[in-house]
């Protein structure tokens, strides 16, 4: 696995062989489709999916695990927001009542819903990142033809999170080169240590800012005039946007016209329709309607 700012990618993967465009539009059109389903069961399915192009990416599940708090912690959150902070309804169906506190089966199948609509968006990122440089982002925003100002500001906050990251790790071994060892501290002197961190850290970020402004002084950039100006992208020249590439496009586009027509034309991908929640329903209520 190779580390970039974004996450780890693997040395070499079949999925490098599609257009950098072609990964971020999958992004972002498969990100909406647990937008459109309500149902937990498909989305389920979208998890799956995502799961079996992990594995033809070669992305080493290992690092996976990373994201696996981030989860549990979402999921818990949302469970109890809906459960225990969710307030009193009287119409609802009272599953159980922890310490006075109603439980409701309407709020539970909320919290489910809302879960299996992010769980499957933090899945198509985590694969995004995992197969994706930052090299191709820029590949395919320029091939986009966004504007060369877009491009050139993204490339510089991607540039400015590494040299973060770099400068965080400086301020560390250098407190640790002083003899300063955070093991055995408490939680609030460690937050307290972690906020002085932005002193340091600001100061090089201005500095560094300032250099990149008198780099591009000295190189005459400037933002005016850019429409008369056509800028070579040779970077470009590298990627050859094939027949394979767009038949992904057409295949996601058409896909998501479906889906649209499908939920929003019949109806259908809808809680009614999940075999999980009809399942829950006979679980938690029985016969209850």
């Amino acid at each position: 696995m190779h580390k970039t700012i974004l996450g780890y990618v693997p040395e070499e993967s079949p999925i490098y062989s599609l257009h950098p465009f072609v990964r971020v539009y999958f992004l972002l059109i498969v990100s909406l489709f647990p937008m459109i389903i309500s149902s937990p069961d498909w989305n389920f399915v979208l998890i799956l999916v995502v799961f079996v192009l992990l594995r033809y990416s070669r992305v080493t599940f290992s690092t996976l695990k990373l994201y696996i708090p981030i989860s549990i912690s979402m999921g818990t959150l949302i469970l109890l927001s809906y459960t225990v902070l969710g307030g009193r309804h009287p119409e609802f169906h009272e599953v159980t009542n922890l310490l006075g506190i109603p439980i409701y089966f309407e709020r539970i199948v909320a919290a489910i819903e809302v879960y299996m609509r992010i769980l499957p968006m933090i899945f198509v990122m985590v694969l995004f990142l995992s197969t994706t440089r930052e090299r191709d982002i820029l590949v395919a925003m320029r091939w986009a033809r966004l504007p060369f100002t877009v491009t050139y500001l993204v490339a510089l906050s991607l540039r400015a999170v590494g040299m973060v990251i770099e400068d965080f790790s400086i301020v560390r071994q250098a407190e640790k080169a002083r003899g300063y060892d955070p093991k055995g501290k408490s939680l609030p002197y460690k937050l307290r240590q972690f906020v002085m961190y932005i002193i340091p850290l600001m100061g090089l970020a201005i500095r560094r800012s300032e250099d990149f402004s008198n780099a591009l002084v000295a190189r005459g950039y400037s933002f005016t005039g850019l429409r008369r100006v056509k800028r070579p992208d040779y970077v470009l020249t590298k990627y050859r946007f094939g027949v394979v590439d767009a038949i992904v496009v057409a295949v996601l586009t058409v896909l998501l016209i479906v889906l649209l027509v499908v939920r929003y034309g019949f109806g259908m991908l809808t809680l009614e329709d999940s075999l999980v929640m009809m399942w829950l329903r006979q679980w938690l209520l029985g016969g209850a309607g």
